[in-house]
């Protein structure tokens, strides 16, 4: 009778955690490399046109907003973005940024993944009912992390951390339904 209590415990704990794994699908990436400086883009993502604007504020860091028709826009501030060099006085400096759509199929939930090529600059955001919000940034994960990416497989999400020597760190990005965020969760390592 305990052992079954202790089960049921158990078993409600979980169910009441609010974490969930679910299935992911993703929408083509856009990718935009673009003249250092000020850029717009209108994007199609996840049957949303938003307007993605990069706005240099300092060498190798940009402000990014979205701004979808007549919604409040949303803005990340001073992300760091990977400056490529150009290779000659005529070759301006460029930045890239990659933003992937993603819905979780379980709520139909949207969310962009975007990627500068930093650390700091690999970040989920949250698209729900007109609102934009900041769901997950790999720069909360304790660490001296250089560069992060995300992986999307069909039955979770996974974040690789890269520290200034080149090892990996992974993780899976748990989502929790209440607030709408992302936590990361040590991958077992297999054997």
């Amino acid at each position: 009778m305990q052992k079954k209590i202790i089960s049921m415990a158990l078993s409600a704990a979980l169910l009441l955690s609010g974490s969930a794994y679910a299935d992911w699908i993703s929408g083509n990436s856009a990718s935009l490399t673009i003249p250092s400086g000020d850029s717009s883009i209108m994007m199609d993502l996840a049957d949303t046109p938003i307007l993605v604007t990069l706005k240099e504020q300092t060498p190798g860091k940009a402000d990014v907003t979205f701004e979808p028709g007549t919604d409040a826009p949303f803005t990340l501030k001073d992300i760091p973005v990977q400056l490529f060099k150009g290779k000659a006085k005529t070759s301006p400096d460029s930045l890239n940024i990659s933003i992937v759509p993603i819905i979780n199929s379980g709520n139909g939930r949207t969310f962009y993944l975007i990627e500068t090529g930093d650390a700091d600059g690999c970040i989920l955001v949250s698209y729900h009912n007109g609102t934009f919000t900041k769901a997950f940034e790999a720069s909360s994960v304790p660490g001296n992390w250089k560069d992060a990416n995300i992986a999307i497989t069909a039955k979770k999400l996974v974040l690789d951390l890269i520290d200034s020597k080149g090892a990996v760190t992974e993780y899976q990005l748990a989502y929790d339904k209440k607030s709408n965020t992302f936590y990361p969760v040590p991958m077992q390592v297999e054997i």
